[in-house]
């Protein structure tokens, strides 16, 4: 007898709805902007998420509301590999709960290509 198991990989794009910030208002806080382009602001935004966090204060109620949408989104599904296609394969082991990384099964034999 054989243990075998039918296994699918999903890709799943989730978005936030998108803030509007000034790069104008982030330049007289404790963690100043100090770049010129958007590419630079995006950059800043992205490295001084939990930075904000600690300076909540600092922005102003219309700033904080449109940060809410970056440290507190409500995410929305946009795009999932399985509407459009199934990535399947199978494989032969046995249920062995120490592995963890593989579903608590121990896989001796896939079928899967991928990796």
């Amino acid at each position: 007898m054989y243990q075998i198991r039918k296994c699918e990989r999903v890709t799943i794009c989730y978005c936030a709805e998108p803030a509007t910030l000034d790069p104008e208002k982030f330049r007289n806080i404790s963690v100043p902007f100090e770049g010129e382009t958007e590419e630079e602001f995006l950059d800043y935004i992205s490295q001084n998420t939990y930075e904000f966090e600690d300076i909540w204060d600092e922005f102003d109620e219309q700033t904080q509301e449109q940060l809410g949408y970056i440290l507190e989104p409500e995410m929305t599904e946009y795009a999932n590999s399985a509407w459009k296609f199934e990535d399947s394969w199978h494989e032969s082991g046995k249920v062995d709960e120490t592995w963890t990384k593989t579903g608590g099964f121990e896989v001796i034999h896939t079928t899967d290509r991928g990796y």
